[in-house]
């Protein structure tokens, strides 16, 4: 047989000369900012018209945003930066949201630092390119959080909240170093003491221990749960029953540690600024993602009591609007507690609705994701002895969850601006503040309002660009929408 040229990609050897097809090399798409600037804007002399008009306007537009930035009174902001931020807290009881703050920094600083590690290894095991984010990398990743708490922070008129902030950052450091240096065998078990630390930071604010009791339970149950997972499981019922049994004795001696010992907070009752809506949002995504995925699973189930009850409560959920649910909570949701028992705080019973909202959101997005699944994936584990749990837990639902990536946080970043409902019932969340800043008396008939609605503006777009932007980065790294 005739040996081809390197370059031959196809051959046709009915003559006696090969037709031979040159390998075409694909042209390089970088291009120099000169180049760029004349291929895309000023190709020729309509696309030359249009980008002079449309610069013109954006160079007016900025023009005249940056003169009225100079030229605005901020001092309203000033005046009112602690309600902005953490609402009506007394000044004796600042030291709580602060070390509150110190404990999410430490509990995000050594989660993140132990994932990351645990991404790296896996990578390393499959034989893909991994490294580790430097510090600049991770200013560059985060840079719209970080500009926003310094913008914030500039606002201060005494220096205890540059203090504070950089103490913040320092510890986030601080701790994911430590967390990315854990021993693999316990940096697998890391996020159940970040959701330890994450419970403690909320009773040093608000002290409610039956709450934190039953938040450091579910947590201790679940951990059980995962730990008897990892041994050799007992067959059939007996391990179910075991399974169940620990998890169980877990929780109730968890619930009553933490429930028992005689936190005395400050109560969330008072709670306000862009502390609320953040709150509301992590417990909404937190306590909304399990339940939507169970809902998902639900829906989809050959049982008909299960799937109609899953059905009827998420189409009813997304049929109605979230002000009619917060509504409902607020004037109608109390009368289904039982006479002995306490009625919860208003921003309880918000969070109760909150979380039923965003997990039929879930639901549907999630169960989008299992319907992309293909059904020969399923049908092959369960040809190879799988059960059904362990068939959706590590086959189904991985591939699933995703796909579903961008629509998932755009729920997310969609469910931390609709905590601006929160003003309905009462609540002084972040965008609420403006209205409070603008009828005091100092600054009332000042025409503000512009000022403030910024400030608030600003802190919204950092925190769902930075979801944004981690979403993409997730994307890319998991090669979603790339064959």
């Amino acid at each position: 047989m005739t040996n081809l040229p390197s370059n031959t990609t196809e051959a046709n050897l009915v003559g006696e000369e090969p037709i031979v097809v040159e390998r075409s090399t694909a042209p390089s798409t970088t291009l120099a900012p000169v180049d760029w600037i004349k291929q895309n804007l000023f190709s020729n002399v309509r696309n030359s018209i249009i980008t002079l008009i449309v610069g013109a306007l954006a160079a007016i537009a900025i023009y005249s945003g940056v003169r009225w930035i100079i030229g605005a009174d901020f001092e309203i902001v000033r005046v009112n930066l602690r309600n902005f931020m953490i609402g009506q807290f007394p000044r004796d009881e600042l030291w709580r949201p602060w070390a509150s703050g110190l404990i999410i920094a430490t509990t995000l600083g050594l989660v993140s630092g132990a994932l990351a590690h645990n991404a790296y290894d896996t990578a390393q095991q499959m034989g893909v390119p991994a490294h580790r984010d430097s510090y600049p990398q991770l200013v560059r990743r985060f840079w719209p959080l970080i500009a926003v708490m310094i913008f914030f922070v500039s606002f201060a008129r005494t220096v205890l909240p540059y203090i504070g902030l950089a103490s913040v950052f320092v510890v986030v450091l601080l701790f994911r170093e430590i967390g990315w240096r854990l021993p693999a065998s316990f940096r697998s078990r890391v996020v159940y003491v970040g959701a330890i630390l994450a419970v403690l930071s909320m009773l040093v604010i608000a002290g409610t221990s039956n709450l934190g009791g039953l938040a450091m339970g579910i947590i201790a149950a679940v951990w059980m749960a995962s730990e008897v997972g990892r041994m050799t499981p007992l067959p059939g019922m007996a391990g179910t029953l075991r399974t169940f049994g620990l998890s169980a004795l877990a929780f109730v001696i968890a619930y009553f540690v933490v429930a028992l010992i005689p936190f005395d907070g400050f109560g969330w009752e008072d709670w306000g600024g862009i502390h609320i809506s953040l709150f509301t949002m992590v417990i909404g995504i937190t306590l909304g993602m399990p339940f939507g995925i169970l809902l998902a699973i639900g829906r989809r189930s050959n049982l008909p009591v299960i799937k109609t009850a899953s059905t009827i409560f998420i189409e009813f959920v997304r049929g109605v609007p979230l002000i009619s649910l917060l509504l409902f909570s607020n004037l109608m949701l109390r009368n289904f507690f039982p006479l002995s028992f306490e009625i919860p705080a208003d921003l309880t019973m918000a969070i109760i609705v909150i979380t039923g909202f965003s997990a039929a959101y879930i639901a549907e997005i999630v169960r989008g994701g299992l319907q992309a699944v293909p059904k020969g994936q399923t049908e092959a584990a369960q040809a190879s002895g799988m059960s059904p749990g362990k068939v959706q837990r590590l086959i189904v639902l991985p591939q699933a969850l995703r796909a579903v990536i961008p629509a998932m946080v755009g729920q997310f970043i969609s469910l931390f601006k609709d905590t601006s409902l929160l003003s309905i019932i009462g609540i002084t969340e972040f965008l609420r503040v403006t209205d409070v800043a603008n009828a005091q008396p100092a600054f009332s008939g000042k025409q503000l309002a512009p000022v403030t609605y910024l400030f608030v503006a600003i802190g919204y777009w950092a925190f769902a660009y930075t979801m944004s932007r981690e979403s993409r980065r997730l994307e890319t790294k998991l090669g979603i929408g790339v064959r």
